[in-house]
């Protein structure tokens, strides 16, 4: 697929000095450097929603409810063992 896109000059000089240096077409480098990108976004992003329920969990009230700790007891003492 064929697209244009612009750039400032100087970013444009170094990609062609990078390209040539490297042995790539613009078109290998454009096309690495999209899909690096694209790469590390989605990885943020999943390390971001990682990071935010991580913050809800730590906020929440886990401990048990005290009815269910008297039934546990209740069932304990009158169970024989």
């Amino acid at each position: 697929m064929e697209t244009a896109i612009s750039l400032p000059n100087r970013l444009f000089y170094i990609a062609e000095k990078y390209a040539e240096k490297h042995g790539l077409s613009r078109s290998e480098l454009y096309a690495a450097a999209v899909s690096e990108f694209i790469e590390k976004r989605e990885k943020k992003e999943k390390n971001d929603i990682t990071r935010r329920i991580n913050e809800i969990c730590d906020t929440a009230d886990i401990s048990p409810d005290p009815q269910i700790i008297a039934a546990g007891r209740r069932i304990l003492r009158d169970s024989e063992w």
